[in-house]
């Protein structure tokens, strides 16, 4: 299974100079936690709601409501965004997405055919497509064969089984 698979390929995006408040409203209008940041046709950065959170001052500040809002209408998505932006190809396998995640402790990743942006992948797609693979709310029997010693032809053995089952 690829990443084009189960990505997400209607992209919400924003350009570099688009307010903190305008990225927080298309967040909220779209349900979703994560913007591409594209200038033209090219991805120059990543926005998300966890780096808006730490952009932005604490609660503790002596900050009103009307200065908080003064600089989220300041400031730009290119000030805070991250620009060293991990992604995946989208013939790439589920596994490889999944892997990259983990191994960067992130979860996203905008989707590319070669250097163009087709697609973003979050941890919910990964989640749905376990879901999927799992056969979860279709019906039938879900199995699972262990092989301790693979050799050449024990799949074909496990479909002659199989066949033998369905048969009965």
């Amino acid at each position: 299974m690829s990443v084009a698979d189960y990505m997400t390929p209607r992209l919400v995006v924003v350009s570099p100079k688009t307010t903190i408040s305008v990225a927080v409203e298309l967040m909220k209008k779209n349900a979703i936690h994560r913007l591409p940041v594209m200038a033209g046709n090219r991805m120059v950065g990543l926005i998300t709601h966890g780096i808006i959170q730490r952009a932005m001052p604490s609660q503790a500040t002596s900050l009103s409501v009307y200065e908080l809002n003064y600089l989220l209408t300041k400031t730009t998505v290119d000030q805070i965004m991250e620009t060293a932006v991990q992604t995946v190809a989208a013939t790439a396998q589920l596994e490889t997405a999944i892997a990259t995640m983990r191994k960067n402790k992130i979860g996203v990743l905008p989707v590319m055919t070669g250097d163009q942006v087709v697609g973003i992948i979050t941890n919910n797609d990964i989640l749905d497509a376990f879901l999927n693979i799992a056969g979860y709310g279709q019906p039938g029997i879900v199995t699972r064969v262990v092989v301790h010693h693979d050799h050449v032809g024990v799949i074909f053995a496990i479909g002659k089984v199989l066949e033998r089952v369905w048969i009965l």
